[in-house]
């Protein structure tokens, strides 16, 4: 079987797990039909029920989600070329690495030209931050030489330092660097370097690592976090890079920026090294990250084994097959709508007063467009949003060290100028081209400039209408909001993030969604925005009118506190028996009643509005759950109907009441007076009559005389016992008297019945 066969095969059977299994084994029938030797069929089947057995064991842990129903055909050849790796993997196990590094030399010219990069080496792995740990290593050959030999021991005298951005998406960098390159937790500083304080506090750290003897290897920024959109202080950071003779290294959307702008200088480099997350940039599965990094000495990039010849193939010909698919004109146009996208969501957002953006926002973009949304700003925003795209680094506010000087410190440590030179070699030394210093500066601002496609933004209500809004209260407004766009327009993909210092808030990056989003989508997407966000606007400048008609309604009505529920609120009628401040201390038989009455509340108020659901606050209570409003509504009427509502369920709730316990007594006495009347007749008749051998012969000699007893009513007019005409047996009169003085809570009933003293047939 040669590589298109393999090729072919694969893309084979990704088309037939979009079938059902019908589908499948009518195709595996014909297959087997054609073959002419029985081996060949008996393989087929085998083959076909391994197949269905790995589809099975898909299927449980998927739940019957289908995911391959929306790929085409460059995501299934990417996935395919997975098999023809392992065919190079397989059979040509000596010339590999030749092959592989051909491969990954066509996609590093590629990606080059495409971020117009004048030179540099691509590095492609599985693990997101695994290249960073290879140039750590290298940067330690470079500045220790004896570290290769000695390990730690090395760098005793002159521990490094590295330094990370708190905007980076990796999870728990630091600690997997300290473990995989055994440093010690104080060699890593995560620190915040995107507003103008920040990096005074990071410079300061530097002058006192510099101070302590300690040698900054790195300083890893970002340039558009994926997570929260912020971009630290590049120009600021690159400067302190070059005075300390960091590597710098750079990860964030920024990155695909550098193929919208031209660059008449190529020789510019904006980093030493720059991180790609291909697979989230060109929307397709299972591409691994690229790293591209400054030409270094070959020895040093071997023996970290950051080579392209240590790539493996299962990482290097599905990226080159997915650059193949795609030319330079395709992935810039798929970056640049990703930007309009975003500049549109941007520029839509900051007309609206009651919404935060919390991601970075260009200087070209005006934050606010009037004094009143300024006001709001300031007293909502607080220190919420970043002013490292506002400030530069100021270098008259801090102590001069230049790059020369840190340099002579390190000679000891270098041993030889010729590591010095080196080291002063780097892409982004500018110590003796001032006028490449500044095109370098203009192009960190040019990045700072651009909008990054991630958009987060928060809604948060005027303070001054609604007084104080508690936290929980603004998580669950835009939850609210999230669910609702999610529903009205599922080609845009919105995410609830948990900022700190603010709260949950919403993020659009067009990277995230299942197909990528193209112009009208968004501009449905923002008319749905704009009607949700009038029912927000209402419903919140509402609560403060029922908070006000709560506290006017006399006890009769209470506002209920209902976490994770951003409607308008919820209200507890109390019955007058059980009306407190406290519901904690009121007694069970209280708690029931006032849980009986807003139940049957809820239930009488679904039959004209289905806006009522049933609630339950903090205390265990049930209440009246009142939804999300618009402007028109009638929040007084609203509550007026739950009061009115309550109060008349409350007084025939007293009326059945009073009805059952003048039953119960009407019974009671019903019964006490048949009862009398029965021991009267018994007297009257004689004890002789009721021996049992005794009373049959009295009987037979004189018979009794034929008796009755009426029975008795109730009226429910008057409330009073009356005799009635109906008549029956003794027998069953004595029955009666027996069963109502065993069950003294009978169910009541209106009418009684009369009695009669015949004597038995």
């Amino acid at each position: 079987m040669d590589m298109e066969e393999i090729f072919d095969s694969s893309k084979e059977l990704l088309d037939t797990g979009e079938k059902d299994d019908k589908e499948i084994e009518e195709s595996t029938e014909s297959a087997s039909e054609t073959k002419v030797i029985d081996t060949s069929s008996i393989s087929l089947k085998k083959d076909k029920e391994v197949l269905t057995q790995f589809r099975a064991i898909i299927a449980e842990y998927l739940h019957g989600e289908i995911i391959l129903d929306c790929l085409d055909g460059v995501t299934k050849g990417i996935l395919g070329s997975y098999s023809l790796a392992g065919y190079l993997d397989f059979a040509v196990p000596s010339g590999k690495e030749i092959i592989v590094t051909k491969l990954l030399q066509h996609c590093c010219f590629q990606l080059l030209d495409l971020l117009r990069v004048s030179d540099g080496i691509c590095y492609a792995h599985e693990e997101a931050s695994a290249a960073i740990v290879q140039l750590i290593q290298m940067q330690l050959l470079n500045l220790y030489p004896k570290y290769s030999t000695q390990g730690y021991e090395a760098l005793y005298s002159c521990p490094p330092t590295i330094y990370i951005s708190q905007l980076l998406c990796i999870p728990s960098l630091g600690n997997m660097i300290c473990k995989k390159l055994g440093f010690p937790a104080s060699s890593v500083k995560v620190m915040k370097m995107y507003g103008a304080d920040h990096l005074i506090k990071m410079e300061k750290s530097l002058l006192e690592d510099f101070a302590a003897k300690r040698v900054p290897v790195m300083i890893i920024a970002s340039c558009g976090s994926h997570h929260s959109g912020q971009v630290d202080n590049l120009v600021g950071i690159s400067h302190l890079a070059q005075r300390f003779n960091a590597w710098l290294h750079l990860e964030g959307h920024l990155i695909s920026h550098l193929s919208l702008h031209d660059q008449p200088k190529k020789t510019l480099q904006i980093a030493d090294s720059l991180h790609l997350d291909l697979k989230q940039l060109l929307g397709i599965p299972s591409l691994p990250f690229v790293t591209m990094y400054r030409h270094c000495e070959i020895a040093l990039q071997r023996a970290v084994y950051l080579t392209p010849s240590h790539c493996s193939p299962f990482s290097v010909v599905p990226l080159w097959f997915a650059l193949q698919s795609f030319d330079s004109s395709t992935i810039s146009n798929r970056f640049r709508t990703a930007v309009e996208l975003s500049t549109l969501l941007i520029n839509h957002l900051i007309a609206i007063p009651n919404i935060l953006i919390l991601s970075h926002l260009p200087k070209i973009i005006k934050l606010l467009s009037s004094k009143e949304s300024k006001e709001i700003l300031a007293e909502d925003s607080g220190n919420i949003q970043s002013s490292g795209t506002a400030n530069s680094f100021n270098d008259d506010e801090v102590v001069e060290v230049t790059k020369i000087e840190t340099v002579e410190e390190l000679d000891d440590l270098h041993g030889t100028s010729e590591s010095s030179s080196e080291s002063d070699a780097i892409i982004n030394n500018v110590d003796d081209d001032e006028e490449l210093a500044e095109s370098e500066k203009s192009k960190h601002e040019a990045l700072m400039n651009c909008v990054v496609p991630v958009v987060v933004f928060q809604y948060r209500p005027n303070s001054k209408e609604i007084g104080e809004c508690p936290g929980n209260l603004l998580d669950d407004l835009n939850l609210w909001l999230v669910q609702v766009l999610e529903r009205a327009c599922k080609e845009i993909h919105m995410d609830i993030i948990d900022v700190d210092e603010s709260g949950y808030a919403l993020r659009f990056s067009p990277y995230d969604c299942k197909s990528f989003p193209t112009m009208e989508n968004l501009t449905k997407f923002l008319e749905n925005f704009d009607q949700q966000l009038e029912i927000l606007n209402a419903t919140v400048q509402h609560k403060k009118t029922l908070n006000k008609i709560i506290e006017v309604s006399g006890g009769e009505l209470q506002l209920v506190e209902l976490p994770g529920w951003a409607g308008l609120g919820g209200v507890r009628y109390l019955p007058a028996a059980w009306r407190s401040d406290n519901m904690e201390q009121l007694p069970d038989q209280g708690k029931e009643e006032i849980n009986r009455i807003n139940r049957e509340l809820v239930a009488k108020l679904k039959e004209t509005d289905s806006a009522f659901s049933l609630g339950e606050g903090k205390d265990g209570l049930s209440c009246v759950r009142f939804g999300m409003v618009v402007a028109i509504t009638d929040v007084e009427a609203l509550a007026n109907l739950v009061r009115q509502t309550g109060l008349d369920l409350e007084a025939s709730t007293l009326a059945l009441e009073t009805m059952a316990v003048m039953i119960r007594k009407g019974i009671e006495e019903a019964q006490a007076e048949l009862q009398r009347e029965t021991e009267e007749k018994l007297w009257q008749e004689g004890l002789l009559r009721h021996i049992p051998v005794v009373g049959s012969l009295v009987n037979y000699f004189s018979p009794p005389q034929k008796t009755t007893v009426k029975g008795r009513c109730l009226n429910l007019e008057n409330g009073r016992i009356e005799k009635s005409e109906v008549t029956i047996h003794s027998s069953i009169v004595e029955e009666a008297c027996e069963a109502l003085k065993l069950n003294n809570q009978d169910t009541p009933s209106v009418d009684t019945v009369e009695t009669n003293n015949a004597p038995d047939e």
